[in-house]
């Protein structure tokens, strides 16, 4: 059963957190995340650098995006409520750079609208992202969010997505709309997570790259074993296979959350889910047939 918040309540529960208006963020050229961090092993596209090569999401912004925002469609009156999304794969990316890819391929094999997704979806999305985004060239690592959702959109997987410009947005989304997928700063501190599958999210620490992930879950008073109860978290699918965190599975606290995404993070909504590409005659098969 879900856990409903009445609205007034919401400043409560985020009483720490200050929402971010992404129209006032800078542009994805610039990186404050990655000021002060050391010469890692790999040069990604966009100028930033990751010391594991799973971590190759790229910050990209349209200003166009701007009018799409997720806010229009569900309304601040709703209230957030606990809510997961089930997702029956549980894919890995291995070594490769294609986190965008797998996370989209996660958002597809999750409810409410389910397709079947394996590695060879995740990384054709992946691959073809590269050629539609805004970095010239396809040989270099990483990909963004936005252009993932381009090729999911243009494979007939969903006719539309929207985008949630801070905390509050994003969470009213996974409370109503469905999983999300979000673009952030990976720390060295995020690489394990703890026991209880939650991630240890050190803001002073050193980022390990950037990461595309799907969000699944949310939680308004979690209960994990071993940790404080009561703080929201949220629930999320990584591309690392199923043995890595809790089933595949970690979990990050809500005010965690908030400030990832103000690190230059991304937030996009898929509202209008599809069962895939329309299925195409065989011509060739019918003209055989004798009725070409």
């Amino acid at each position: 059963m879900s856990t409903l918040l009445a609205a007034p309540l919401l400043p409560v529960i985020l009483q720490k957190f200050k929402t971010t208006d992404k129209s006032e963020a800078p542009q994805p050229n610039i990186s404050p995340y990655w000021e002060g961090y050391q010469m890692a092993d790999i040069m990604l596209r966009d100028g930033s650098t990751a010391s594991d090569p799973r971590l190759d999401r790229l910050v990209q912004f349209d200003e166009r995006s701007r009018g799409y925002a997720i806010r229009s469609l569900l309304t601040e009156e709703l209230p957030l409520r606990s809510n997961a999304w089930r997702c029956d794969a549980w894919l890995d990316q291995g070594k490769e750079g294609a986190c965008v890819g797998f996370s989209w391929a996660h958002e597809l094999a999750a409810l409410p609208v389910a397709v079947p997704a394996d590695t060879s979806l995740a990384q054709k999305i992946y691959r073809d992202a590269q050629k539609v985004d805004e970095f010239p060239g396809e040989d270099y690592s990483g990909t963004s969010v936005l252009a993932g959702a381009k090729i999911v959109q243009n494979l007939g997987y969903m006719d539309e997505y929207r985008w949630a410009f801070g905390v509050d947005d994003a969470l009213r989304a996974v409370s109503y709309s469905g999983p999300v997928i979000i673009g952030i700063p990976w720390l060295s501190s995020m690489m394990t997570p703890r026991p209880s599958g939650l991630l240890e999210v050190d803001r002073d620490g050193e980022v390990a790259g950037g990461h595309a992930i799907l969000v699944r879950g949310l939680a308004l008073r979690s209960r994990l074993p071993g940790e404080e109860r009561g703080i929201p978290v949220i629930r999320l699918r990584n591309s690392w296979g199923r043995e890595w965190g809790h089933d595949g599975d970690c979990f990050i606290k809500v005010e965690d959350f908030d400030w990832l995404l103000e690190q230059q993070g991304d937030c996009c909504v898929p509202v209008q889910r599809s069962q895939g590409p329309a299925p195409v005659t065989d011509a060739d098969a019918v003209a055989e047939m004798g009725d070409a």
